[in-house]
């Protein structure tokens, strides 16, 4: 097959589906846009509103869970309320629901900055009447806010899972009741 341009020069079949998908291609991806990061204020609003929803075991987020009947825990996918992020709702046989995200973390040094920038914006966000307190262990660390009188903690870490293989760390938002953060 043939087109047959004004100008008197013909152009193939091939040559006229290869111009069309590479101009759809490239006009895809001038398209599409990549959202700016979010401000310091809209995390500390998302934060606060993921805090808030632990008083109503984060029905919010819960859309289609994932049964585990291994670990004897309920999981639904959520929106991160840090970027780079994976969140979901863990809910637990005993009852303990958590709202966890954990980043992808390699080295140690990775580990150590996620968290040490996430436990900053955290600690600007929870002001008054939150507290927080620092405990370090032999692989890992992790910052914990608390309210007093109050049930719902924040705890980040960042830690060498045990008895992994593999060299790496991860870091890991936690905000809920009863939380273990005690590092390794």
């Amino acid at each position: 097959m043939q087109f047959v341009r004004t100008s008197g020069a013909r152009l193939t079949f091939p040559a006229v589906a290869i111009g069309l998908a590479g101009s759809l291609l490239l006009s895809g991806c001038a398209s599409q846009t990549t959202a700016p990061p979010p401000t310091t204020a809209e995390l500390c609003a998302s934060l606060k509103d993921v805090v808030a929803q632990s008083e109503t075991r984060f029905r919010k987020f819960k859309t289609t869970p994932t049964i585990s009947p291994f670990s004897g825990m309920t999981k639904w996918e959520t929106r991160p309320v840090f970027p780079d992020s994976q969140c979901d709702v863990l809910e637990w046989v005993g009852g303990r629901t958590n709202y966890a995200c954990t980043w992808p973390d390699g080295s140690e040094a990775e580990a150590r900055a996620t968290y040490e920038k996430n436990a900053g914006l955290i600690a600007g966000c929870l002001t008054a009447p939150w507290s927080k307190a620092e405990t370090r262990g032999q692989t890992g660390g992790a910052t914990t806010f608390t309210q007093r009188g109050k049930s719902t903690q924040v705890v980040m870490r960042y830690f060498k899972p045990r008895g992994g293989f593999m060299p790496t760390w991860e870091t890991s938002l936690t905000i809920g009741d009863e939380i273990t953060s005690e590092p390794r």
